[in-house]
């Protein structure tokens, strides 16, 4: 991380992302601050996360106060630093304004420089620690998810199965990894739709999407199932959706950008003419966070680095019938993908 401050010309760096916090320190708790120098690295919190961060952020100095603008200013000065780059996704103008008044304030006026995405490139590739982490979170949603398959059925309330599969997450693992979607029927034509109080209905589609987490690392799978047998459109819609999501597994390795994996599957879906109904990107990388780079989307210009570990989930949403959306966990490899889901399709 010091190496890349020299790159980026500052001479140290703040970070307050809770999931980049916990990449670089280890600590799990909700509040405290990274501050990262080419001399030092400092953890500051307070007195509820004191003991927890000296036990879990054992390279860091950890530091108790309340005041982390104070210790920002003394150390500035203490390290002579003089041009300090904070991360420009997680802080905002308010905190940025108030942190050079404080910096001015302490006669310490110098360039705040807001960085992108710093440590969120670090994350991308995945190391053997964080796979071995990601196979087992993906191997328990697979058993939640088993455990859908036999649960749909009509009557049931998307609200119903939602807070069953739920109990199963929590039993399995340390939590979802988001709210459990569950939609039926016309509801699965919107693509994160809340689970209510509607019935599952005979013969259509319900999009199951739910994640596992383990040890702060996500896993994300979705499976679209009928209550009952499914009918010529469901097996039609369906097909289409299979067809593009094996087309982007067979045909995604590392180098190519995420437009061009997007464009797999975007093809398939738009040959069959439906590719007004699928509105969103192909897929998105999944790690500490449930949503985290790379993209695979139509925005997506940065290359794919191996292992970088991905979604993979095409969807058709038709208004008044609903939607199909399936949904695999990948490692992008070199000369291919390793598919980490393995719940029947």
């Amino acid at each position: 991380m010091a190496a890349r401050l020299d790159e980026l010309g500052v001479d140290a760096m703040l970070v307050s992302g809770e999931a980049n916090r916990r990449y670089l320190s280890g600590f799990t708790g909700t509040a405290a601050t990274l501050l990262i120098s080419t001399q030092d690295r400092r953890l500051v919190t307070d007195s509820r996360y004191t003991e927890q961060a000296t036990r879990q952020a054992s390279a860091y100095d950890v530091i108790e106060n309340v005041d982390t603008l104070g210790v920002v200013a003394a150390w500035v000065g203490e390290r002579s630093i003089s041009r300090l780059g904070v991360e420009s996704e997680h802080t905002s103008l308010k905190q940025h304004r108030e942190l050079v008044e404080r910096l001015v304030d302490e006669a310490h006026e110098i360039p705040v420089v807001p960085l992108d995405g710093l440590v969120e490139d670090q994350r991308v590739a995945k190391d053997e620690s964080e796979l071995a982490l990601l196979r087992e979170a993906v191997r328990l949603a697979d058993d939640v998810m088993a455990a859908a398959g036999d649960t749909v059925a009509a009557g049931v309330t998307e609200r119903e199965l939602s807070l069953e599969l739920e109990r199963l997450i929590r039993e399995a693992g340390d939590g979802p990894s988001f709210p459990t979607i569950v939609a039926g029927g016309p509801n699965a034509a919107m693509a994160h739709h809340s689970p209510g109080l509607r019935p599952i209905g005979a013969g259509e589609p319900v999009i199951v999407d739910l994640g596992v987490r383990l040890d702060g690392y996500c896993s994300d799978i979705t499976r679209t199932f009928t209550a009952g047998a499914a009918d010529a459109r469901f097996e039609e819609i369906y097909g289409i959706v299979l067809e593009a999501q094996l087309a982007t597994e067979a045909g995604t390795r590392a180098g190519m950008t995420g437009r061009e994996a997007d464009s797999l599957a975007r093809q398939v879906i738009g040959s069959a003419g439906f590719g007004e109904n699928f509105g969103h990107g192909t897929g998105h990388g999944v790690g500490l966070e449930i949503h985290e780079a790379p993209t695979l989307s139509p925005r997506g210009s940065a290359s794919l680095k191996a292992g970088a570990v991905v979604s993979v989930e095409p969807g058709i949403y038709l208004p008044g019938w609903g939607g199909v959306r399936i949904e695999d966990l990948v490692v992008i490899e070199a000369d291919g993908v390793d598919v980490l889901t393995q719940a029947r399709k």
